[in-house]
């Protein structure tokens, strides 16, 4: 997906938008609501053979003197594009999605999602087989399983921003063509998961050239704790990064190197992200915790116009997140980040690779995120943050303003909305 940064500055006020949140969360309380884990670790298909279509989405309103820092994530090996200014009123994320199961072993799912002003565009689309109750195999587009905290976060959740560590490990979400095998199955008192996948590896940190890339990921439930932990691995002969003065829209693909080399920094060699995570959901308490952290290892020569590089690049990164909920309808929730890289560059020029790609910018990244939100009723949110971060060497503060809604089955709301009194 290829688009243009969503303008900086709203078409509504900042009152009229929210006016507009309150509008639309108010609209769907007619609406009985069922929610699915979409993007997570849910089956998305009906239990039984027939069709369900959902819809979810997230309208916010964030305000900040400037573009947020995470918006280039400047001193970071990325792929060099604007990325995309969150301020103002947008979509920050909508999802019209559908699921169809044929009978007991095959299914289809397809999802079409749209941000902020970006074109439409599909963010899955499978076929599923599943020869007995712990097996499945899934085939086409989709996300690769990476675990009950890393997969869903930044996808419609509590908090408005894709973590740091998860942009600077997959540009976004990790959104891929390929094959995965999945195996469930209870044992005692845990629920165990595991999952291989085949991929065809063009997206970040992927690129060009990649023949195939490989995942792959275990997790367990026991009790009130989930555990995960993945691995990808991607061998990109033609990764491009562009160069800091560059510019050029927001893309979800990786740029695709050519002979030229204008304005662009090509990698070929080998890259990994390895991650764990752990979430606390107590059966007793009206607490929940989660914790996670990601390893991104690229090795190989980076390339330019000016010259050629042996380039060796280690980023950590990972959040801690809490959730109190101190009513049933009420929420209170923090998230602390942390991002930080060692690059090695040696070579040739590498000092003018090094100013065209901005690494001389490198600071450690922080975020720190305050969340208070209202729940009316299932499947609908309002959530206001405050929070602030850092990158590059310069920080910002930003407030947002959320409207949140998830509706796994549209018909059957409808349905319910009609015998409403």
């Amino acid at each position: 997906m290829t688009s243009s940064p969503t303008p900086s500055s709203p078409i509504l006020s900042k009152s009229r938008a929210a006016c507009a949140l309150l509008a639309c969360a108010g609209g769907l309380f007619g609406l009985q609501t069922s929610v699915h884990a979409h993007g997570g670790e849910a089956d998305p298909l009906p239990a039984e053979p027939g069709v369900r279509v959902g819809v979810a989405g997230a309208l916010r309103v964030l305000d900040a003197p400037r573009e947020l820092p995470s918006q280039r994530l400047p001193g970071f090996l990325l792929q060099g594009d604007a990325g995309m200014d969150a301020r103002g009123a947008q979509l920050e994320h909508g999802v019209l999605d559908a699921g169809w199961r044929l009978h007991g072993q095959w299914g289809a799912y397809a999802a079409l999602g749209k941000h902020g002003s970006d074109p439409a565009h599909i963010e899955a689309a499978w076929l599923q087989w599943q020869p007995g109750a712990d097996w499945r195999l899934t085939a086409g587009r989709q996300r690769p399983a990476l675990g009950a905290v890393v997969t869903p976060a930044g996808h419609l959740d509590r908090f408005a921003l894709v973590p740091l560590a998860k942009q600077a490990s997959f540009g976004h979400d990790w959104i891929d063509d390929g094959v995965q095998l999945g195996w469930r199955r209870a044992i005692g008192r845990a629920d165990l998961t595991l999952d291989a996948g085949l991929w065809r590896g063009r997206v970040w940190p992927g690129g060009a050239g990649t023949p195939v890339a490989l995942s792959l990921h275990g997790g367990v439930t026991a009790g009130d704790f989930t555990f995960d932990a993945f691995a990808a691995h991607f061998e990109p002969t033609g990764r491009g990064t562009r160069a800091a003065l560059a510019g050029g829209g927001h893309s979800h693909a990786a740029p695709v190197c050519d002979e030229a080399l204008k304005d662009m920094v090509c990698f070929a060699g080998r890259s990994q992200v390895l991650g764990a995570s752990a979430r606390w959901l107590s059966h007793d308490l009206p607490l929940s915790a989660s914790a996670a952290m990601l390893w991104h290892r690229d090795r190989g020569p980076l390339r330019s116009r000016n010259g050629l590089g042996d380039y060796g690049g280690d980023t950590l990164g990972g959040w801690v997140e809490g959730v109190w909920a101190i009513q049933p309808q009420w929420e209170l929730g923090a998230r602390l980040e942390r991002l930080q890289s060692r690059q090695r560059l040696q070579g040739a020029g590498v000092s003018l690779i090094a100013a065209e790609l901005g690494l001389n910018a490198y600071r450690p990244a922080n975020r720190a995120a305050l969340m208070l939100g209202w729940l009316p009723r299932e499947g609908i949110a309002l959530r206001l943050e405050v929070g602030t971060e850092a990158a590059g060497g310069w920080r910002s503060r930003f407030a947002a303003l959320r409207a949140v809604f998830r509706i796994d089955d549209v018909a059957a709301a409808l349905r319910g909305a009609s015998r409403a009194p």
